[in-house]
């Protein structure tokens, strides 16, 4: 009973909130989404440096996937769309590629300074930047249009899906960077399609297969399994109900 009725509180907690969200005004949506923002340049100053790529692992796509869960269509895209502006702008977190890591505090082992700027842009890891969008955008969407999308078998695949969209842009991004420079500096050669998993891809999949199944976990019991507000398949639940 006791268990029973701590979950009956939580559902109704975030199902108050999901509402809420959705009602608040425009500044308060706008306060969420830069919280976001933040949290995801926190998840790229947490890098594992890889001898073989440019690009590190970081913590970024806990917090991109979680941005899309928590905030839904519209604003977990703005999130990472005021991420990826406020760095270009200058703010330094940005993971970057693995040139001179730089300890953000002596001694700790993982947490390395960002950059900023509008450097990134011809850097090996802004495709990854432009998938966090992509993926905040198409999750969030999703968890906010159909009550069944946020049911752990379909939010699952969503999430999968969204990561899935990361490495699309990550990999087209690195192999376009890898083989002409942009114009700016010596292409490195040609690169097969082998070569750009290994380089692009595959080291991200185990970790990432985690996060994504940190945020399932928690979209499993926060994610509101009644509609809060214009889902398309709302008023089947209700009548159901």
């Amino acid at each position: 009973m006791a268990a029973g009725a701590t979950i009956t509180r939580v559902r109704t907690i975030t199902y108050n909130f999901y509402r809420w969200r959705f009602e608040s005004d425009f500044l308060v949506r706008l306060g969420l989404a830069a919280l976001f923002a933040c949290f995801t340049g926190f998840g790229a100053l947490i890098k594992v440096y890889l001898p073989w790529t440019p690009v590190p692992i970081t913590g970024q796509l806990f917090f991109v996937l979680a941005s899309a869960v928590v905030l839904g269509k519209h604003l977990g895209g703005l999130s990472q769309v005021l991420y990826a502006f406020v760095g270009i702008l200058g703010v330094p977190w940005f993971a970057g590629p693995n040139a001179n890591p730089e300890p953000f505090f002596d001694g700790v082992p993982g947490l390395y300074r960002g950059i900023g700027g509008l450097a990134i842009l011809t850097g090996p890891t802004f495709g990854y930047i432009l998938g966090f969008i992509a993926a905040a955008t198409v999750v969030g969407w999703a968890v906010d249009s159909r009550v069944r999308y946020r049911r752990p078998q379909f939010l699952g695949l969503l999430l999968l899906a969204g990561t899935s969209l990361v490495y699309l842009f990550g990999s087209v991004w690195f192999f376009a960077w890898w083989t002409t420079g942009f114009g700016l500096v010596t292409s490195r050669g040609g690169l097969s399609f082998g070569d750009l998993m290994v380089r692009a891809v595959i080291p991200f999949i185990p970790l990432d297969l985690v996060k994504a199944g940190i945020v399932l976990g928690i979209g499993t019991i926060i994610l509101p399994n009644r509609p809060f507000a214009r889902e398309t398949d709302g008023s089947s639940l209700n009548a159901a109900a």
